[in-house]
């Protein structure tokens, strides 16, 4: 049975984040490659560490979505390692003031 988000790549800002984590553990179940994209990179390369033990495919980026060239690096990262963007969920500035 095919998965629902197979060979889509998603990116998910705030990736990093307590909302971020159901965002991009859900995306990886659902057959998703993660981007995930946050300012802790500790964080981010757990994420993607767990996805890819459970047989998913992740990549961590970190980034702050309020500085533009951080954004247009992860951009190129990005496309950079997988060819192309599929999705974005916002997740990112839920709990930083």
């Amino acid at each position: 049975m095919s998965k629902p988000l197979s060979k889509k790549v998603i990116v998910v800002t705030g990736g990093t984040g307590v909302l971020g984590g159901s965002f991009v553990h859900a995306i990886a179940k659902a057959g998703g490659k993660v981007c995930v994209l946050g300012r802790n990179e500790v964080i981010a390369k757990k994420r993607c560490a767990e996805i890819e033990t459970a047989g998913g495919i992740a990549l961590p980026v970190i980034c702050d979505v309020m500085q533009t060239d951080q954004l247009e690096s992860a951009c190129d990262l990005i496309l950079k390692t997988f060819g192309r963007i599929d999705g974005l969920v916002n997740g990112a500035g839920g709990n930083i003031p």
